[in-house]
């Protein structure tokens, strides 16, 4: 039973993350943003779409470069935690 309840929670979990993958803004920007509620901080949200960002740009053969960044902390009830990242690959 216990472990029915615990594979019931992972893939309610899993279920709860929502991404936009990179997003072209501009001619040589893009974006990331993410929702996840698995995470409280928008910091730990904002940490897994720098390393995201920064694998975009090494498959260019480029350098990431932020541009600016924001992030918002879960709110029990009410709302996910949830960061955007603006960058550019140098």
């Amino acid at each position: 039973m216990k472990t029915l309840t615990l594979a019931a929670l992972v893939m309610l979990l899993a279920g709860c993350v929502s991404t936009t993958g990179v997003v072209k803004i501009s001619e040589d920007t893009y974006m990331l943003a993410k929702q996840d509620a698995s995470v409280w901080s928008g910091a730990g949200v904002k940490v897994e779409l720098y390393k995201e960002a920064n694998e975009y740009c090494a498959k260019l053969g480029k350098k990431f470069s932020q541009v600016s960044n924001t992030s918002v902390d879960a709110a029990s009830g009410r709302s996910m935690a949830g960061a955007e990242i603006q960058f550019k690959c140098q």
